[in-house]
């Protein structure tokens, strides 16, 4: 569970982190099994622009018990229900592998916008869990979010469809530029099975990883059972229809 400061800096700052949460062992587990799931033949897999590397792997638990297992640790899915208040279910679980060299950026963008616009999300009653599953330093692509950015309404940007292999709605310089200045910049770092719980609306991207080390990030996005998202027009494969509450492993 999370401390008093903890929910305080999270409602304020919009993440908090927390190294060395979960078992290495459990995340070893997963990452054992990385060359059989980059091989599989599936549209969850996704490859960067030059259709080699893989990019990510969407809703990794549903075809890893590793993964499955270790989303469903009682040590992340209890904060959950913590700030939010009731049971959540996984609305979206993806194995983000910024593989050392080749792994390209992640636009600044807000998770939200998209819940709202294409998953027809009725509010923001949603926690990102992003689970190191590298150790992650400044080099290889640290995730960088904007505190305090979360606060007010999810911006509705177009989708950005040709900077990299995933289509994003990203923000435009401007927005990010104003919001950095106002609230400055942070990027944690820390060792395998440390983890952020971020809030879905904060501004977040990460640059491209230039560095020797693959950065590897599970980004896990429980929603509470009390706010069902509703026609999304996503595929199953991108965005859970499974409402069923997240049981402990």
């Amino acid at each position: 569970m999370l401390s008093k400061t903890q929910l305080s800096d999270y409602s304020n700052e919009g993440y908090v982190f927390v190294p060395e949460l979960l078992p290495v062992v459990d995340i070893k587990a997963v990452m054992a099994q990385l060359p059989e799931l980059c091989a599989l033949q599936r549209p969850e897999v996704i490859f960067e622009k030059d259709t080699q590397t893989v990019r990510s792997l969407m809703n990794v638990h549903t075809y890893s018990k590793a993964a499955d297992n270790l989303i469903r640790n009682q040590s992340i899915i209890d904060p959950v229900k913590q700030i939010l208040g009731s049971d959540v279910y996984v609305f979206q679980c993806v194995l983000n592998l910024k593989r050392a060299f080749t792994g390209d950026i992640w636009q600044w963008h807000q998770d939200f916008s998209t819940y709202l616009i294409d998953d027809g999300m009725p509010a923001n009653r949603l926690v990102n869990v992003l689970i190191f599953m590298d150790e992650v330093n400044e080099f290889n692509g640290p995730l960088m979010l904007i505190p305090r950015s979360h606060h007010g309404e999810a911006t509705k940007n177009d989708v950005d469809d040709t900077t990299t292999s995933y289509p994003i709605r990203a923000l435009d310089n401007n927005r990010v530029a104003s919001a950095v200045e106002a609230n400055g910049m942070v990027a944690p770092k820390g060792a395998p099975g440390s983890v952020i719980f971020a809030n879905t609306n904060i501004i977040h991207g990460s640059a491209s990883n230039l560095s020797p080390w693959d950065r590897a990030l599970i980004s896990l996005t429980l929603n509470s059972v009390e706010n069902k998202h509703q026609g999304s027009c996503r595929p199953e494969w991108v965005v859970m229809n499974d409402f069923s509450p997240v049981q402990i492993s």
